[in-house]
């Protein structure tokens, strides 16, 4: 067994390398193609929207973290899990992918958060996402046989015509985590810490589903305002590039060893924009995704490092 984890995770990292080395070598035979990027208030002012969006999406997904939290009776003030959460998000820089449930737990603890809540929750907020983002990515599989099968044409119609399915994937990962808990009860208990995985209530289910759909399709709006404002591309279908790009993001997400999904997520947008949007701009959106998660994960932790230095000023200093 160990062995075979030893390969498993070797493979990973190979495969993350000749992601890295896919997606370099696509950018620089296609970056000749690329049309310069204006600079003028309208490009500046997308740069800026890019990285408050990142700062958005964090902050949507502290109040999915709380609900979480809530739903098992512990309620957490806001000010305190933005502080956690935009703080924890450094770590998702480190290889493994879970730097970040990591640092949210020892950021817990040193706040009187609970440990095994924390971190509990967070690995429910991982799943959650995971299931989201895979079930738009299965949508997102549809969408770029239509493309590829109209050899260049647009899917809009026909992804417009999906979007009834997304209530669907509202309550995936609810019924998800009962399929597991009745058919896998010993994977459950694994991920559970010797505990059946318990199960939320639909309420807080559903707002959850909502607020990460929010984000996945918000951040598909954001690729579709570079693919238009700064690398010139007409008539982007919205649903169409927040499907694409959210497949793109899941297999960066579960592939072990892969900080924040750098290489894989990159050459995953190559692969799956290019019959959408042609293979120079998908490898520019690429980039400009990169740098925005960049930028705005780390005005996220500042804010969140700001807040903590804040409050510990306005704290009562401790009786002698």
């Amino acid at each position: 067994m160990k062995y075979a984890k030893t390969v498993f995770k070797w493979l990973m990292y190979a495969a993350v390398v000749a992601s890295i080395v896919f997606f370099v070598r696509a950018f620089m035979i296609h970056m000749e193609k690329l049309p310069p990027i204006p600079l003028n208030l309208t490009t500046v002012a997308i740069g800026l929207l890019s990285m408050v969006s990142v700062v958005v999406t964090h902050f949507f997904g502290t109040h999915v973290w709380r609900l979480l939290m809530s739903d098992q009776g512990h309620r957490v003030p806001t000010r305190l899990a933005v502080q956690v959460f935009f703080i924890s998000q450094l770590g998702k820089y480190l290889p493994g992918n879970v730097g970040q449930f990591i640092g949210r737990g020892v950021l817990a603890k040193s706040t009187g958060i609970p440990v095994g809540v924390a971190v509990g929750t967070a690995v429910f907020e991982g799943i959650w996402n995971l299931v989201i983002s895979s079930s738009l990515a299965l949508l997102g599989s549809v969408v770029l046989w239509e493309l590829q099968a109209a050899q260049g044409g647009s899917a809009a119609s026909f992804a417009s015509q999906l979007v009834w399915v997304l209530p669907l994937a509202l309550v995936a990962p609810w019924l998800g985590i009962k399929v597991v808990n009745t058919f896998l009860p010993k994977l459950s208990m694994k991920i559970g810490g010797g505990q059946l995985l318990r199960l939320p209530r639909l309420r807080t289910a559903l707002f959850v589903s909502l607020l990460i759909l929010v984000n996945f399709m918000q951040q598909g709006y954001i690729v579709k305002l570079h693919a238009e404002y700064l690398f010139a591309t007409p008539d982007v279908d919205w649903f169409s590039i927040a499907l694409l790009y959210s497949s793109a993001w899941v297999v960066g997400y579960v592939v072990p060893g892969s900080p924040g999904g750098l290489g894989v997520r990159e050459a995953m947008m190559v692969v799956l924009l290019a019959p959408l949007t042609g293979a120079a701009v998908a490898a520019g959106l690429a980039v400009s995704m990169r740098l925005t998660t960049l930028l705005g994960d780390a005005v996220t932790v500042l804010l969140g490092v700001l807040g903590r230095h804040l409050q510990s000023r306005k704290a009562p200093p401790a009786a002698g």
